[in-house]
């Protein structure tokens, strides 16, 4: 009758893996040097640990255990086992703990990409509030326009991505966050060329701008609009960084269409005159892209959060300096 409570103690205490459960033993009798005091300390009958230990002996091929008057001691294969099978067993005992701490406190990178607007309006508020919330968790901004953006987060560079009017597709999961107001932007300066008495997408037609080129969300939304009001834009300058964007249409050189975030500086500097973009209306959505394989961590589902819980309060508030909107459900 012993030997059948034993085996039902050994059943009840084994993890799924029976070698890890005889390694846990090998260690409590290594530990006391004794199979009775580590069948004492266990809860188990000493033969039930003898067999176990009989049977890790012959999973290893080798003997573990020297077994003399005084109790037993390692053998030289008993050590090396020992050796390497401690740290292992303690990296095992630790992982309860340790996904207790990362839920508590999650740590690690996560690679956001922005295009510049975006960067602009929330960049620094995002690395601001994860650090505050969770600071074992840091948040790596990249910049660029969302054509760009958008292949890094495909090529597996970025953990998630703010993007302009992109789709769902086999690759990228999006989720909308909200719609940005175009304006049109011209310089405080009189330029060499005539401004139109109201920006009408039509009047705008005949100005030179300055857009980014067609591979970004940006243009290819007011290309899009030019096409569906059956006009033509007039693109004198085709440039990739919005600094530059910016420089051109303030020296006079052109005009060009931009969320209002995208100037917020000249805005305030009165180097840049906006006004919102008439007949038609004119947005881009904002929207938060993933990619479709890369796995998804505790850490990037938190920074999504943050990022969702900035642009409820950009959209909430009154009045919208950003022209920013809800997006109808």
């Amino acid at each position: 009758m012993g030997n059948d409570v034993s085996g039902e103690n050994e059943r009840q205490d084994a993890p799924a893996d029976p070698s890890l459960r005889r390694l846990e033993l090998l260690m409590q009798v290594a530990d006391f040097d004794s199979f009775s005091k580590a069948a004492t300390v266990l809860g188990i009958a000493q033969p039930a640990l003898g067999r176990q230990i009989q049977k890790l002996e012959e999973e290893c091929g080798v003997r573990l255990f020297y077994r003399h008057g005084r109790g037993v001691s390692l053998t030289p294969e008993g050590e090396a086992l020992l050796e390497r099978a401690r740290p292992l067993m303690r990296q095992l005992a630790s992982i309860p703990a340790d996904l207790q701490s990362e839920r508590d406190s999650p740590r690690g990178l996560v690679t956001v990409g922005l295009t510049p607007t975006v960067c602009n309006l929330f960049g620094l508020k995002l690395v601001k509030a994860t650090r505050e919330r969770y600071p074992q968790l840091r948040v790596n901004v990249v910049s660029g326009y969302s054509g760009y953006v958008h292949e890094w987060l495909v090529d597996g560079r970025l953990d998630m991505a703010i993007l302009h009017d992109a789709r769902r597709s086999s690759t990228v999961a999006v989720d909308p966050l909200a719609a940005a107001e175009l304006f049109f932007i011209m310089p405080s300066v009189d330029p060499a060329f005539d401004l139109p008495s109201e920006p009408a997408l039509a009047a705008i037609s005949n100005v030179p701008l300055v857009l980014p080129t067609r591979n970004h969300g940006l243009r290819r939304t007011l290309e899009y609009a030019a096409s569906d009001a059956g006009v033509s834009l007039n693109v004198a300058y085709e440039v990739d960084t919005l600094e530059l964007l910016k420089q051109i249409v303030v020296s006079g050189l052109a005009c060009t269409v931009l969320a209002k975030p995208a100037v917020l500086d000249e805005l305030a500097a009165g180097t840049l005159v906006a006004l919102p973009v008439a007949a038609p209306r004119l947005q881009t959505k904002l929207m938060l892209a993933t990619a479709v394989r890369r796995p998804i961590t505790r850490g990037i589902r938190l920074v999504e959060q943050e990022i969702k819980t900035l642009v409820a309060e950009l959209v909430a508030e009154k009045p919208n300096r950003f022209g920013l909107l809800p997006i109808p459900a």
